[in-house]
């Protein structure tokens, strides 16, 4: 799926006030270094250094949302996310909850936790009400509706977002027609269906792969069948039973069922693969209105 440091970047600017009253010659303050030369790993154990040695629980909740922070850099959302669930976010005043339930919902939704990521945006916006709100929170919440399949809800809140942004009216008109013509029907991802992938490969070795438009590898593996089925066939009537047997069915047995769970791996990754191209240009368009926003075109 897509990695996002344009919402990355967005919310590390968010939280540099509250950096700024922490002690310079706190442990804080040495992983914040080691953070800030790319060393996130080394910077993780730095920042549960800081928790260790602080007693106040509003620090130790920012020290653990930085510590989310070195884990999504190195991909490990899984433990960002369990950093994250152990600040008690519900508590903090709205500034604060937002930046962290925006993180959680980024790291949820980098991990491909589409339902999670679903909820994180439903109790936002029950906490808020207002969209406007939030709307730093649309971009992504748009992107989880394309994840979902949810072309006519990302589309609408496309045009909600663009409405309300600070661009200028010929640029709205702009970005509205680009949306538009993205969520054409023809410009949509074309998904394919990992179970009948699945279900070709069982009536005949190697469709389900050129279904899923590998179409080399397709044929290969029906050339290999086939020759394996020959040759255990040519060896069993020919009352070579052990070669027959352990060489001709065994190896057969093992390709095609192989040949089925590739099929519909491939089918999947194909499918990631047209989701993540989508989401790649809507991140564009993202970036684009937002460079519009900034230099008011």
């Amino acid at each position: 799926m897509l990695k996002t440091q344009f919402f990355s970047t967005c919310v590390f600017l968010l939280t540099l006030n509250s950096i700024n009253r922490i002690n310079d010659t706190s442990y804080f303050s040495v992983a914040l270094k080691i953070y800030s030369e790319g060393r996130y790993f080394e910077a993780s154990i730095g920042f549960e250094r800081a928790i260790f040695n602080e007693n106040d629980s509003s620090r130790i909740d920012l020290y653990r949302y930085y510590k989310s922070l070195c884990y999504k850099r190195i991909a490990d959302y899984d433990n960002a996310l369990k950093e994250l669930e152990r600040i008690k976010i519900e508590t903090k005043p709205d500034s604060l909850y937002l930046i962290f339930r925006y993180e959680q919902l980024l790291c949820s939704y980098l991990n491909q936790d589409l339902n999670q990521a679903m909820s994180l945006i439903d109790g936002i916006y029950k906490r808020f009400r207002d969209t406007i709100s939030v709307l730093e929170l649309l971009p992504l919440n748009i992107l989880c509706l394309n994840a979902c399949r949810e072309w006519d809800n990302a589309r609408t809140l496309w045009y909600y977002y663009i409405d309300n942004s600070v661009a200028s009216d010929s640029a709205k008109n702009c970005f509205n027609q680009e949306v538009s013509r993205l969520y054409e029907m023809k410009n949509l991802p074309k998904f394919y269906s990992a179970g009948r992938a699945g279900n070709l490969s069982t009536f005949l070795p190697g469709s389900g792969q050129i279904y899923s438009g590998a179409v080399l590898e397709g044929s290969f593996n029906l050339i290999i069948n086939m020759a394996l089925l020959y040759y255990a066939v040519n060896q069993l009537t020919g009352k070579y039973y052990l070669t027959g047997y352990f060489i001709g069915l065994k190896l057969f047995n093992k390709f095609y069922s192989g040949g089925i769970r590739r099929a519909e791996s491939l089918a999947n990754n194909k499918n990631e693969e047209e989701l993540r191209i989508f989401n790649i240009k809507n991140s564009s368009l993202i970036e684009r209105l937002h460079q519009a926003n900034t230099s008011g075109y």
